[in-house]
């Protein structure tokens, strides 16, 4: 689907097939690199990259995503020398381990190089905005070290050159000084620009001292030996550009190199013929199978190393889900293999785990997932985080009144979080959400079902105004639709008739084969009146 060409003299967008749940598309100004293709791409030697690793299922990677479609289209006039790229870790996770992924989404800057083992500068802001990624990705490329030949629009002038310069203009190689008070804008008119006969300083440098410049403008030089100073000049990029510009085809030393219109590039919407809403409130089988399974294939296989603590966490996970599931016995005997393959290591690497994960599959653990209750109108809704939810609420109200408890479920679930969830956005808020309501302290069964149904509803109210499936909306759960009592006219929620409801609906579960398996008996709670 990629090819070197195809990077090396356009900026043609490589995007996955329509039915992986991508991030982005052949509308956005974004290259989407697959495992065979990505270090043809980022290594080749002639671009720098600005590269996103990142989870089509993560929602954190879903909000960051238009912004990261905007900073590639505000940048469109740089693409001859920086390329904005990414690869989606649930499709090609092997690449995202090599990167050594920790969290998504993660953003690196890997410079101009043939290195295959360079990694890249990570980008750690406070806050992801658009302009923030900008900025980073400014000071990035004046900062690499090796820049290929033309491109001494990267380096700012130096003293001993505006002393040269001065002393012999004709001699000069270059053709503009740009001096500025914000060496942001200075920057940026030299990366539109991209020549390298245009250089930049700042007013209150040493060069600008040497050039004898206290004021920002433009500073040119002919080879018959004139210097001319243009002061007073507005200090904005596009302004400066047009002055530069007029100035070389004055002095006929560079061709204007104007771009002309770049043009518009807004993103189509995904057309949804039809969506079937009536079936996201029943549990079926294969969507806890898909959590699972992208559970074990994106998230733990893309850890490096498992620290002791991981592999408890991830050994408690595996027995829990087995004994807390409700699955087929060909699924249950799969699960049980990879258990088996597990319990007996005291370490464990990602070639480990991919040899468990090959040896799984080989008795038919599956590698794909089939969404349906959790299918979203479009491939980068809902999917893994809404098939996770339903495991986890599933193993707890499987387990109610059996062993492990729900209360050391609930445990489990936290220590998967801690450790293999990889939209670090999303964990920490889970994290910090866990120690506010105090989860790890629950010690009644009904109130670590209930403790975990109150957590989800927080996360869909807090989720509730960002973008999200307009065809399922984030609700408080259960919708009066679903459980006429338990909600009041007001929309307090009546805690007793829903810790029987969740026990009641997490116990009824579609087969793949179509028929529903029942939980039974489907037990009744204590006296609830504590719950209230």
């Amino acid at each position: 689907m990629f090819t070197v060409l195809a990077v090396l003299l356009l900026h043609v967008p490589l995007i996955v097939s329509k039915k992986d749940a991508t991030l982005f598309d052949e509308n956005d100004d974004v290259i989407v690199f697959k495992e065979d293709s990505y270090e043809k791409g980022l290594y080749s030697g002639d671009k720098a990259h600005v590269f996103l690793l990142y989870s089509s299922y993560c929602g954190h990677c879903q909000r960051f995503a238009p912004s990261y479609k905007q900073f590639a289209a505000d940048i469109k006039k740089w693409f001859d020398i920086v390329d904005v790229t990414g690869v989606d870790c649930v499709y090609d996770t092997p690449v995202c381990r090599k990167f050594d992924v920790r969290g998504y989404p993660t953003v690196r800057f890997i410079g101009v190089t043939t290195n295959t083992s360079d990694i890249g500068t990570s980008w750690n802001p406070d806050s992801r905005s658009v302009e923030g990624l900008i900025d980073w990705t400014i000071s990035m490329l004046y900062e690499m070290k090796n820049i290929p030949a033309g491109w001494g629009f990267l380096q700012e002038v130096t003293e001993a050159e505006a002393k040269a310069w001065r002393a012999k203009p004709g001699k000069a190689t270059v053709k503009v000084i740009i001096v500025v008070d914000e060496v942001r804008t200075g920057r940026i008119t030299c990366l539109d620009l991209q020549l390298s006969t245009v250089r930049y300083t700042y007013t209150t440098s040493n060069a600008a001292l040497a050039l004898g410049v206290k004021a920002p403008g433009l500073i040119a030089f002919s080879k018959n030996g004139k210097i001319t100073h243009v002061p007073n000049i507005e200090q904005k990029p596009e302004v400066l550009d047009k002055e530069i510009k007029k100035i070389l085809r004055l002095h006929q030393n560079q061709d204007s190199n104007d771009d002309g219109d770049d043009g518009d590039n807004e993103g189509k919407d995904y057309k949804v013929d039809y969506v079937d809403t009536s079936l996201q409130y029943k549990l079926f089988e294969l969507d806890l199978q898909s959590a699972v399974n992208n559970a074990f294939y994106t998230e733990v296989a893309l850890k490096a190393q498992h620290t002791s603590n991981d592999l408890d966490n991830l050994k408690g996970f595996i027995k829990t889900v087995l004994k807390c599931g409700s699955w087929t016995l060909d699924y249950r005997r799969q699960l049980a293999h990879v258990k088996k393959q597990l319990e007996s290591r005291d370490s464990l690497s990602s070639g480990d785990w991919s040899k468990i994960l090959e040896s799984a599959n080989a008795k038919g653990f599956p590698r794909n997932s089939t969404f349906v209750g959790c299918k979203g109108s479009q491939p980068t809704y809902r999917g893994y985080s809404c098939s996770l939810w339903l495991l986890f609420h599933t193993m707890l109200s499987t387990c109610y009144q059996a062993n492990p408890p729900p209360q050391d479920v609930l445990k489990t679930i936290h220590g998967y979080i801690n450790s293999y969830f990889t939209c670090s956005y999303c964990r920490e808020h889970f994290l910090q959400m866990a120690e506010d309501m105090n989860l790890l302290g629950i010690r009644q069964p009904e109130q670590a079902i209930l403790g975990l149904w109150e957590a989800h509803n927080k996360v869909n109210k807090r989720l509730s105004s960002d973008p999200h499936d307009p065809y399922f909306p984030k609700v408080q759960y259960p919708p009066v639709g679903q459980c006429g009592d338990c909600q009041s006219s007001d929309g307090t929620f009546n805690r007793s008739h829903v810790l029987s409801f969740l026990l009641q609906h997490y116990r009824r579960v579609r087969t793949p084969f179509g028929n529903i398996r029942y939980v039974s008996p489907v037990p009744q709670p204590p006296d609830t009146q504590h719950l209230e």
